[in-house]
């Protein structure tokens, strides 16, 4: 046979394989199924059924549809003592694997009459501790002053000369020292994306901020990093009904801090 042929032959049948390969190639599923969350206001317990972690978790696939059958705890983070945080995984039949994490409030740790932590805000009666403290030192710095310009005037008299000229020296040398420029952010901001604007929760249950937080994200810290930073400004009692204003946000642990989300926390009967 001609050597030719033979290269036209070989060169038809490794064209036909790489076409097929490209197809199977391209034809592969590779989308992983995305897991969504209902409403849920269970509350952690250790050792509790793995079916109640999963109530109201389902998964679906761009292919296979509905594999929720698929989905499992993977794996269940303490974050503040007060909340887990539970991460969820489902497969689709091309070996695709979803995953997604949710936190539950852990059951007994917030008690009736507990009341939600303000950050950056004064508990009631420290204000008037702290006034009480400035106005007794003040008191007692008049007090000194005065008993000062009774017994010395003349020497006050002597030396107003010598601290005016040291104040005006002194002054001169703060406007030669060149401004401070303010510390550049170690990095981008968190991104804290919200999915509502209300978060519902029963009388001594913390509220689930998975509820009305649609995602996450940072250039270094993941979703539970984030979520165990979040801060909360606000005052909400969990044991009386009612509808609290608040605002969350989160800080990365470069001590950047994402855009502050008004919320509404509501309790419920």
């Amino acid at each position: 046979m001609d050597i030719k042929k033979i290269v036209f032959i070989i060169g038809g049948i490794d064209i036909v394989l790489l076409g097929i390969s490209l197809f199977l190639y391209l034809g592969k599923d590779r989308t992983a199924p995305v897991i969504t969350f209902a409403e849920n206001l269970v509350s952690y317990e250790e050792g509790m059924d793995e079916a109640l972690l999963l109530e109201g978790v389902t998964a679906m696939d761009a292919k296979d549809g509905d594999v929720s059958g698929s989905l499992l705890v993977e794996k269940i983070a303490g974050t503040t003592g007060k909340e887990v945080i539970v991460t969820y995984v489902a497969r689709d039949s091309a070996n695709n694997v979803g995953k997604a994490s949710r936190a539950f409030p852990v059951a007994g740790t917030y008690n009736d009459g507990d009341v939600l932590p303000v950050m950056g805000g004064v508990m009631e009666g420290e204000s008037g501790t702290e006034e009480g403290s400035v106005t007794e030192s003040e008191t007692e710095t008049k007090t000194e002053t005065m008993s000062g310009e009774e017994s010395s005037s003349a020497e006050d008299d002597e030396g107003r000369d010598e601290a005016d000229a040291e104040s005006d020296r002194r002054e001169e040398a703060r406007q030669e020292e060149p401004a401070e420029e303010p510390e550049p952010s170690a990095g981008p901001n968190p991104v804290l994306v919200m999915s509502g604007d209300v978060v519902s929760t029963k009388v001594g249950t913390p509220p689930n901020w998975s509820q009305v937080i649609a995602a996450m994200s940072d250039d270094k810290d993941d979703y539970n990093t984030l979520y165990k930073n979040l801060k909360l400004d606000g005052h909400v009692k969990l044991d009386e009904v009612g509808e609290y204003s608040v605002t969350l946000y989160t800080v990365d642990t470069d001590g950047n801090r994402s855009e502050v989300r008004d919320l509404v926390v509501r309790v419920e009967e």
